[in-house]
This record gives structure tokens, C-alpha cells and sequence, in this order.
């Protein structure tokens, strides 16, 4: 028997202020609407963990999510990054179930990759030292 799997696509952004909070709402909404009626979406979730806006979309396959990633509304969104944000980090990975809000958190907190800004462990990122770099 085989299973399908889908594309899961979890993202984290932290906004800089007030401000960058409304502009990143007003992008970030017309961007959902655009996943929720895109092809392959099976779902589009948004939510937020304390200062963590989020969102959980899920696929049908690598070329729907790619399909929507690089289209306008969604790039448009991804254009805000550096202007409105202090942090942001995403994870993607191939399923055959749709992870609840908190598995979604704990999945990015622990596999996430920073896309913008520092590691920071209030966002689940390890602080490597140069002391605790071995050079042997």
C-alpha cells in the first residue's frame, strides 16, 4: 500500500515594530488568499506563538508549493523580509500528516533554517561560541 505525501511548509517572521506589523498583515493576508485557491494547496493556516506570526501551508507536491512560492502575491510578501523583519525561519518537509499547530511550533523551532536575521534560542536556535568550536 502506498501513502501520499504532502509538502508541509511552516514559517516563522518576527516583525521590528508596530508599524512593520500592519504592512507585514496587509502582505501577508493577500498572500494566504492567494495559497488558499492556489493549485495543490490542501490547506493554509495562520496563527501566532507569543511575538512569532506563523503560517502552515500544506501541498500536494513540491511543484504546487513552487508554482506558488515564486508568484506574485507570495514574492511580493517575501520582498518584506529585510524592510519589516527582525527574524525569520522556515521548514519544509514531505508528510502524510498535517502537524497541529503546536507539532508545527516545535517542528520549526527544532529544524527550521533562519532565513533572516541571528540565532537567537528564544526561537529554538543553538548559540555556537568560537570557544565551543573545536579546532582540533
Amino acid at each position: 500500500m502506498t501513502t501520499d505525501m504532502n509538502l508541509v511548509s511552516i514559517t516563522g517572521f518576527v516583525t521590528k515594530d508596530l508599524l512593520s506589523t500592519i504592512k507585514f498583515l496587509y502582505y501577508t493576508s493577500r498572500a494566504v488568499k492567494s495559497a488558499q485557491i492556489a493549485e495543490g494547496n490542501i490547506s493554509s493556516t495562520t496563527f501566532k506563538d507569543a511575538d512569532i506570526f506563523m503560517t502552515l501551508t500544506v501541498w500536494q507536491d513540491k511543484e504546487s508549493m513552487r508554482k506558488f512560492y515564486l508568484g506574485g502575491e507570495h514574492r511580493e510578501a517575501m520582498r518584506q523580509t529585510k524592510p519589516l523583519g527582525l527574524y525569520a525561519k522556515v521548514h519544509s518537509y514531505l508528510t502524510d500528516e498535517v502537524p497541529t499547530t503546536e507539532e508545527a511550533i516545535k517542528i520549526w523551532r527544532n529544524d527550521g533554517r533562519i532565513v533572516h536575521g541571528e540565532p537567537d534560542p528564544k526561537y529554538g536556535d543553538e548559540i555556537v561560541s568560537d570557544e565551543d568550536v573545536s579546532t582540533e
